[in-house]
């Protein structure tokens, strides 16, 4: 095969259609695996996730108990509400959620339990609603919408226990909160590069 023909082959190849879709599963990994990944794969949702668990992780989980709670049940709301319907574009608000909650670890200031709770119901309702993959359905959906409520647990998780290890000297917790300044700067350079479309 010559050289002109190898590029040939190769342009004509680049305008063949293909269905772009903003969250579609990988293929042959199964639906359930999809699922725990679809976290890691979605920037606005990863960013808020590990924001949200630094957040959590910094205070004694007795204190934060509540909010985690709710954190959690709501994530499964919108799960289950993902599953009867698709919503588009909440990707905003994530990015916006993560940026705040960001801040509010770095300027390390005391919020009173309410706002924690209140915080929580609104970012586990959104990641949830956006958990869904446009192009299951059924049974394949039901095991995504499993999959992705597991990974975004665990994503909580494993922050909260990062963020609780590193909240004992002093150097740990500037740690913590240089970690949350990488959080909110990737949110805003995010929400920046969104609006200059």
């Amino acid at each position: 095969m010559t050289f002109s023909l190898r590029i040939s082959l190769f342009i004509s190849l680049m305008f063949l259609p293909q269905l772009a879709l903003a969250h579609s599963p990988i293929k042959g990994i199964g639906n359930f695996l999809n699922g725990m990944l679809h976290p890691l794969l979605v920037p606005a949702q990863v960013l808020v996730i590990l924001a949200m668990g630094l957040w959590y992780g910094q205070h004694q989980p007795a204190e934060n108990k509540a909010s985690v709670l709710v954190f959690l049940f709501a994530t499964i709301a919108g799960l289950v509400v993902s599953y009867f319907s698709i919503v588009n574009d909440v990707s905003l608000l994530l990015l916006i959620a993560a940026t705040v909650i960001g801040l509010i670890i770095i300027s390390s200031i005391t919020l009173p339990p309410v706002f924690t709770i209140i915080l929580g119901l609104f970012v586990g309702f959104i990641v949830g609603l956006d958990s869904a993959q446009e192009t299951l359905t059924d049974k394949a959906k039901i095991l995504s919408l499993f999959g992705s409520g597991v990974g975004i647990y665990f994503l909580l998780l494993y922050a909260m226990a990062i963020s609780e290890t590193l909240s004992v000297r002093h150097w740990q917790i500037i740690a913590v909160r240089i970690m949350a300044s990488w959080l909110s700067a990737s949110a805003m350079m995010v929400l920046a590069l969104s609006f200059s479309h």
